[in-house]
């Protein structure tokens, strides 16, 4: 597996910005925490694929970035703008 191309990826949650997840994760090891995280990923994902209608499990022709813009809905949910608010990168 030394040779699969990889993505490493550091997550900050907070109690006050992320009062959900924080006490979902918690109670886990990091091991734990890094495999949850992933699974939830992957729920969003799948849940994303499935609210699109015109997706047959193929790649999309489309810009992904004009494809999420569409994907937001028209009245935003002001805990996931919290959290969307909150994500930062770290190398």
């Amino acid at each position: 597996m030394a040779d699969a191309e990889a993505l490493r990826v550091q997550v900050r949650l907070t109690a006050d910005l992320h009062p959900e997840l924080f006490v979902a994760l918690a109670s886990l090891r990091p091991r734990g925490r890094a495999d949850r995280l992933r699974q939830l990923a992957l729920l969003g994902l799948s849940a994303h694929r499935c609210a699109d209608p015109g997706h047959n499990g193929s790649a999309q022709a489309t810009d992904p970035a004009e494809a999420a813009t569409d994907a937001l809905p028209a009245t935003p949910d002001p805990r996931r703008a919290r959290l969307l608010g909150a994500l930062t990168l770290d190398d």
